[in-house]
């Protein structure tokens, strides 16, 4: 009988060891996004790398949690990319939107994955021109340096993830993308500065209700939006 036993509980143990080298193997294959990056605004004039960069990681991480689907994706306001990198661990494809020069700059040395692509451009609601300065992230409706263009009219399929930090031009750019958003259904994570942009912030709400989307949580200045 101790024989047995000395038998069942050596199963035991090796069953036990198995199992953590498994999870220890499988921990280890999962992603690990790195929080470096390079940027270019505020008070760094030149490309500054920084280290152990968090910005919005809780913002991003609650957004996350309403994907279900993990196919395309498209980050408009990549700035220096520190959405996208997070983004292009999960989800197949990474379509990015960026017009300022200076962030533009920092995004190629942070961003190398292969399954991200990034339009120099800003959306709109219609094809125009814009003005923006190369510290800014916003951009002024007045006939300028960059080129916008609407979500449209790139024709993207399969999104499952939207995310908006456009200073400004929410409702503009969600009216451009009317289309898309119809054909996906994405989770939308959105910015609403109600205390800047009220009326802005307003519009959104109604044209995203209208779209049969629903509000879901909010974190800070972002809105996630879920389709009903």
């Amino acid at each position: 009988m101790l024989v047995v036993r000395t038998a069942i509980k050596s199963v035991r143990t090796a069953r036990t060891v198995t199992l953590v080298i498994a999870h220890n193997v499988c921990r280890d294959l999962l992603p690990m996004v790195d929080n470096n990056f390079w940027v270019l605004y505020g008070q760094h004039t030149k490309p500054t790398f920084l280290e152990n960069q968090r910005t919005q990681e809780k913002q991003r991480s609650t957004a996350l949690t309403y994907v279900r689907r993990w196919n395309n994706c498209i980050d408009i306001g990549s700035s220096v990319g520190m959405w996208t990198r997070e983004l292009a661990s999960k989800f197949k494809k990474v379509y990015c939107f960026e017009p300022n020069t200076n962030f533009i700059e920092c995004f190629n040395k942070n961003i190398t994955e292969s399954n991200v692509e990034l339009f120099e451009c800003g959306l709109s609601d219609t094809e125009h021109t814009a003005s923006q300065g190369k510290q800014s992230t916003i951009l002024v409706e007045y006939p300028g340096n960059v080129v916008c263009k609407t979500l449209d009219s790139f024709n993207l399929k399969n999104i499952d993830f939207i995310k908006i930090d456009v200073d400004g031009f929410e409702y503009k750019v969600l009216h451009g993308a009317i289309e898309t958003i119809k054909n996906s259904n994405p989770v939308i994570n959105i910015e609403m500065k109600e205390d800047k942009r009220k009326s802005i912030v307003r519009s959104c709400r109604k044209l995203l209700t209208k779209l049969g989307y629903k509000y879901a949580k909010r974190i800070k200045h972002d809105e996630v939006w879920l389709k009903k």
